[in-house]
């Protein structure tokens, strides 16, 4: 139950950072009470329920996303205003893409792409209805 809701509160977090940077750091609010492995772990738990991950990319998968985790908590944690915070969470995350890039296929990168899109959307619906 706490890796779902870390992983909505990540997979919003994502979709915030090309919303609004006032809807970034109320997810980002959320999420400072998790760690970096808990944040990984539910990222990568996701990603290979929603890509079909094999064996030999599951590992490294998970390592890309322990290694963003830990560089994105200081920002999730920090004092940084919200602009800020918002330019580096973006800074990391095309990082991390250009790596989960050299180890998903094609296929499976299309997949990643549209799943991020589609929370985007989604979180962007709910936003409208508040």
């Amino acid at each position: 139950m706490r890796i779902r809701k870390i992983s909505l509160a990540l997979a919003a977090l994502s979709i915030a950072l090309s919303v609004t940077a006032s809807t970034a750091l109320a997810q980002m609010d959320k999420l400072k009470n998790t760690t970096p492995e808990e944040r990984a772990g539910a990222q990568t738990e996701m990603m290979k329920s929603k890509l079909a991950l094999t064996s030999e990319q599951t590992p490294k998968i998970a390592a890309i996303n322990q290694k963003y985790a830990k560089e994105m908590d200081p920002v999730i944690k920090g004092s940084e205003g919200p602009l800020m915070k918002v330019r580096h969470m973006k800074q990391i995350n095309t990082r991390k893409e250009a790596e989960l890039k050299q180890v998903l296929s094609p296929d499976q990168f299309q997949k990643y792409l549209a799943s991020k899109e589609e929370m985007r959307e989604q979180f962007e619906e709910k936003l409208e209805k508040r």
